[in-house]
């Protein structure tokens, strides 16, 4: 029932076009019931005494009205099929805007494949049954009453008949779509984790090829369609069966009109041209009856599809924007957190009191072990997550009464391993702002130092960078999501470990990138590589979610804590063993050095 409220409420945008529609297949349908009338009047008028004239003009008349029935019937099927498509088209764009609006959390607990599976195929088994059922309830539905009404006028007595027919016809079709729902269901399902397996093999080809995974993966492959295809056929043969009992049916219900008939012809009761056309009546009742029965399954694969995408529809965002958002067009750049804590999970917290004054233009780098709450930050900064407690503030504004227009507007970031969509180079740099100009897109590629190989590709700005850049190395993607980054020019930015993936010659041309992307901007520095936050305003160690140690590169150095044991730590690795612990610089560079 909820089901077909969602479809109603799918429909509902569309009653004008629906009801047209719905009107010329009505008329294309009547305009086929006085057939077997006209057959009567030809062989009991017509043949019967002999009358030429008559025969004539009823077979004109035949003639016209099919004649007609075609205009109608290319009226209405066109008019069904444009509502049915216009609909489509709606509910894609209203599920996608959706998935839009939807918070981080629910793309991590649901799977790419299935997203697609259900954007796809659940909207494409929408438009079968809305052009393909719809349409044919409305004929077969109005066929049947319209017959039924035409065998009780021409003979009571035999149309006792179609009250066995019919009842036994509903519980036919009733019977097997209960089933043939419960097994859509379950094969919808197991399609959407063949897709989304499908899906994670193909992103990940090259670890399946680098530990030559190829025959496991197509083995797992294999035995996960076995249960789908165990599942269709199950599908199919319910469809069978339920055309087998109706086409039974059907046969008996003829059977028994015929001799019924016959006889009653022999007696007397009715002329040979009433048999005929009632006869022809009941076959023509039989076929939308079984046609009925052959629905079942889209139907039920209509229902199912309807049911999925209303699942993600009723998926309510995690955050939400404020009723009476604040706008807030150009930021100063000046973040508060004050005792910010958070939790992926409500009962075990990521940050903990978290307390930070970052004035505007101050390059504060965030920095500590694995685990510890950095990136965490950035998600909050961004609004993907929303606060457990405390608050977040941008220029004295809590990030949860902005609008989230005003917000990404003014907050831009460069992440490790950065997203590069299919399409052109200038197109990717663009996406930061869409209206830019092709001189503003060269400029912010030149201030990315992305320029010079860009320049050297075979189409320059129109070059293809493939899915994801697989045509790029890393270090040049990371230039261009740089250039993005700059053609935004946020307010606040945030280098989510920016620099880690690369090597040492990429690392320091990116670095180079940063630094003309960091002027005069409030900055975030998420970092593992100590080395890439020696320069910034204000360091902020973090352990457990909690803050342990605040300042600059030199003065932590000098303390003795997590700062300087991970420095050490990284030291050591980066001289193979080596046990000095501080740089000739950080020495010469420190107060105590100073004193002496």
């Amino acid at each position: 029932m909820k089901g077909l409220k969602r479809l109603l409420g799918f429909i509902r945008p569309y009653w004008g076009l629906c009801f047209i529609s719905g009107i010329s297949l009505l008329i294309f349908t009547a305009l086929g019931m006085p057939m077997p009338w006209f057959l009567k009047l030809i062989i009991d008028k017509a043949l019967g005494s002999s009358d030429l004239g008559l025969l004539i003009l009823l077979l004109g008349c035949i003639l016209t009205i099919y004649i007609l029935r075609e205009i109608f019937f290319y009226i209405s099927h066109y008019l069904f099929y444009y509502t049915g498509n216009r609909i489509l088209f709606g509910v894609r764009i209203k599920l996608f805007k959706h998935l839009q609006s939807l918070s981080l959390r629910f793309y991590q607990e649901y799977r790419t494949g299935k997203l697609i599976s259900n954007i796809l195929t659940d909207v494409s088994m929408l438009n079968g049954m809305i052009s393909t059922v719809l349409v044919n309830l409305v004929i077969h539905l109005f066929t049947i009453v319209c017959i039924l009404t035409a065998l009780i006028i021409m003979s009571p007595k035999l149309s006792t008949i179609c009250f066995i027919l019919v009842p036994l016809q509903v519980f036919n079709f009733t019977y097997f779509r209960i089933i043939m729902k419960r097994v859509a269901v379950d094969l919808r399902e197991r399609m959407s984790e063949v897709s989304a397996s499908l899906a994670e093999t193909i992103n990940g080809i090259k670890v399946v090829k680098s530990f030559g995974k190829e025959r496991t993966e197509s083995r797992e492959f294999a035995e996960m369609l076995r249960p789908t295809f165990d599942a269709s056929m199950l599908l199919n043969m319910q469809g069978v069966y339920t055309w087998i009992f109706s086409e039974a049916i059907n046969c008996v219900c003829i059977i028994l009109a015929l001799g019924w008939g016959g006889y009653m012809v022999i007696l007397g009761e009715i002329s040979i041209g009433d048999l005929v056309a009632y006869y022809t009546y009941l076959t023509m009742l039989t076929g939308p009856l079984s046609a009925l029965g052959g629905l079942s399954g889209a139907i039920s694969d209509g229902m199912t599809s309807i049911d999925r995408i209303g699942v993600l529809l009723d998926s309510v965002p995690e955050v939400k924007e404020s009723k009476h958002p604040q706008e807030l067009e150009f930021a100063s750049g000046h973040l508060e957190f004050s005792n910010v804590s958070f939790g992926y999970d409500p009962n075990r917290l990521v940050l903990r009191d978290f307390t930070l004054d970052v004035r505007p233009g101050l390059k504060v780098a965030l920095v500590g072990p694995s685990g510890s709450g950095k990136s965490t930050i950035a998600s909050l900064l961004l609004r993907f997550f929303d606060v457990t407690s405390g608050s977040i503030r941008l220029d004295g504004v809590d990030l949860r009464d902005l609008s989230m227009d005003s917000l990404r507007q003014n907050v831009g970031i460069v992440l490790q391993d950065s997203f590069l969509f299919s399409g052109t180079i200038e197109e990717n740099i663009r996406y930061g702002n869409e209206h830019a100009m092709h001189a503003q897109v060269v400029e912010a590629a030149k201030m990315a130092n992305a320029d010079e190989f860009i320049q050297e590709l075979s189409k320059g700005y129109n070059s293809e960078v493939g899915e994801n850049g697989v045509s790029l190395s890393g270090g040049q993607k990371q230039r261009i999501a740089i250039a993005r980054a700059i053609l935004k020019n946020p307010r606040i930015l945030i280098l989510d470990e920016a620099t880690s993936a690369l090597d040492t010659l990429s690392e320091a041309s990116v670095q180079e990138a940063l630094d003309t992307l960091m002027a005069k901007r409030t900055t975030i520095i998420i970092a593992h590589r100590l080395s890439t936050v020696r320069n910034a305003d204000l360091i902020v160690v973090l352990q457990d979610g909690a803050i342990v140690q605040t300042g600059k590169h030199s003065e932590l150095l000098l303390q003795d804590g997590v700062y300087r044991n991970l420095y050490a730590m990284q030291l050591k690795e980066s001289t193979k063993g080596s046990e000095q612990l501080f740089a000739v610089d950080d020495v010469l560079s420190s107060p105590l050095q100073k004193k002496t």
